[in-house]
């Protein structure tokens, strides 16, 4: 009997959706239910975004907990177990202290030997002091994990609240409007979506408020701004009348506008104090460091080894640089997904007539010859290596290696880098354009058609040519606005592949299939938001502006003539001291 109503239910809900597409005169994209059930489509969506890496994490905590059982105290439990969840990784707190003692164990083992060996008691120390800090470090990377698959999914906030909303704006079922926007979301947040969702058909939470109530109070302290706005769309469902929930929901997308914009001014004011440390250590101290060298080779030369300074140059140093930029990016506010463009454009125009490995080995040999050619003739040899034109001849060597990279990478992506000069200038009028895009939906003019009316509007702005691309693939081509954005080979994205770009066509590709009116107010929203970003980003080059003129004028100008007066001062410390002995 059961099976019978609900039979004659989907039966019921096809009649009238059939229905309604007559009237309304095209398909409508609405799904009464997911065509899998959550829990598959989690397993789908894990599968396809979680990477190699944390596989393996997830196989070595297991396997480690297998061979060696560990009891671990509540505390320590607590500590790891939630980073493990919001990270999606399937392993146990056990497995991982598990897999950090065997590894700590191991790796002692192994050290031990080697300094034996060896007879070297430093890599024995070395090896005992590494051994002992794995035991720290591997407890500590699934919070790690958490934290850069966070940094990534605040990326998506915006779009994922704009997503709910344009749902709800059009049917009022909250588990209907997250499977949507977990659907349309890149990851990693479509992976946290649909976790809630699978949380509710397991039976973790008795309905879908709970389950999202419990998951939004974890970005408590990082995105306050995506917690109310919520909760604001959760009240839209209790609203009267169809004006009440759109104003609520209007109200949702002001909060997190205005949430993101507020957190985006914080963000560029506490920024400054990084960026200056980060030019002290990959700028100011290896060069203040290059001035120290004459002096340190010439009187400590047994001391100080090559390895010595290629540790602190080429590793120490570099690693420091790169955890700061790191740690500041982790908690920068929410933006537009990201996305490779280089790589894009580097596979669509960057193929050059001559091979760039040619013209940049053919660089490298003509400043490289003259340098071959005198070691090859006369090679020198005692106190004559140290005379003035072995030296010019040696840097000529060196100098040789770094020409023939930068001539192999400048001729590799002068294309490529005119295409993203035009891209940036494109993403500066898109506020404007997409603004007059959604005005022009709004007075009742088709979405396929208002592209050519923007282009008359703004004939000569660059952002029309992106227009102009999609307007042809409608017109000429016969292609659905869809296809016209986002088809591989010759969609609009597929010339101009920009992250904001995208985030917004997405958007109004799914807002039109509700309604043009949804889809008029969408884009009307997101270009206030982009003129805001705008704005911060304006403020920000302002604020950091003394900063990145005192790195680039150092990099460009100070740093290679202090690379000259060193070589000069070694080569004159050198003879003084070769002559005394």
């Amino acid at each position: 009997m059961a099976d019978l109503d609900e039979q004659a239910r989907k039966e019921l809900f096809l009649r009238y959706k059939k229905k309604i597409e007559e009237q309304v005169g095209q398909p409508m994209d609405i799904k009464e239910e997911p065509e899998v059930s959550y829990s598959q489509a989690y397993e789908i969506f894990r599968k396809e975004q979680i990477g190699v890496s944390h596989t393996l994490f997830e196989n070595f905590c297991n396997s480690a907990e297998k061979t060696l059982k560990i009891t671990l105290k509540e505390s320590d439990i607590e500590k790891i177990q939630p980073a493990l969840d919001m990270a999606h990784i399937r392993a146990t707190p056990q497995g991982v202290y598990a897999f950090a003692t065997i590894t700590t164990l191991l790796s002692v083992i192994v050290s031990f030997i080697i300094g034996l060996l060896l007879g070297n008691i430093m890599i024995l120390v070395a090896g005992m002091l590494a051994a002992v800090s794995m035991f720290f470090v591997i407890p500590s990377i699934p919070k790690r994990i958490f934290m850069s698959w966070r940094a990534k999914a605040g990326d998506q906030i915006i779009l994922a609240v704009l997503y709910m909303i344009i749902y709800m704006e059009h049917t009022p079922n909250l588990e209907l409007a997250t499977w949507f926007a977990a659907k349309h979301l890149p990851p990693p947040l479509s992976l946290d979506f649909i976790k809630v969702l699978w949380d509710v058909e397991t039976k973790k939470y008795t309905n879908i408020t709970a389950a999202l109530e419990d998951y939004i109070e974890s970005w408590r302290g990082w995105d306050d701004a995506f917690i109310e706005s919520i909760h604001v769309m959760e009240t839209s469902l209790i609203a009267e009348t169809k004006q009440e929930r759109l104003k609520t929901l209007e109200k949702a997308e002001e909060i997190i506008l205005d949430g993101t914009f507020d957190k985006m001014m914080g963000f560029a004011h506490n920024l400054q104090s990084p960026i200056e440390t980060v030019h002290m250590l990959g700028t100011v101290l290896p060069v203040m460091g290059l001035v120290m060298l004459p002096m340190v080779s010439a009187f400590m030369g047994s001391a100080v080894k090559w390895w010595h300074l290629a540790l602190m140059y080429n590793i120490l140093l570099p690693l420091s640089v790169y955890a700061i930029s790191k740690s500041v990016l982790s908690v920068r506010p929410a933006g537009a997904n990201p996305a490779d463009v280089y790589l894009h454009l580097t596979e669509k125009y960057s193929r050059p007539k001559i091979p760039p490995k040619i013209v940049g080995f053919g660089a490298a040999s003509l400043v490289a010859v003259p340098a071959i050619l005198y070691f090859i003739l006369h090679f020198p040899t005692g106190t004559e290596a140290f005379a003035t034109m072995p030296l010019l001849f040696s840097v000529m060597l060196i100098a040789s290696i770094g020409v023939g990279i930068g001539v192999y990478y400048g001729y590799k992506v002068h294309t490529v880098i005119k295409i993203k000069k035009k891209i940036m200038h494109i993403e500066e009028e898109f506020s404007s354009a997409i603004f007059q895009l959604g005005s022009k939906i709004g007075e009742g003019v088709p979405v396929e058609a208002a592209f050519s009316s923007v282009i008359d509007a703004m004939p000569k702005a660059d952002v029309t040519d992106f227009f102009r691309l999609i307007d042809r693939n409608i017109r000429e081509e016969g292609m659905s606005l869809k296809d016209a954005i986002f088809d591989e080979k010759n969609g609009a994205l597929a010339y101009y592949p920009s992250a904001i770009i995208k985030s917004v066509m997405q958007t109004l590709v799914e807002a039109a299939k509700k309604s043009p009116e949804i889809a008029a107010s969408s884009l009307i929203t997101i270009s206030r938001y982009l003129v805001n970003a705008h704005r911060v980003n304006e403020r920000l080059q302002d604020l950091l502006a003394d900063t990145t003129s005192s790195m680039a004028m150092q990099i460009k100008m100070f740093a290679p003539v202090i690379c000259g007066i060193v070589v000069g001062l070694s080569a004159l410390t050198t003879s003084i001291l070769s002559n005394l002995g």
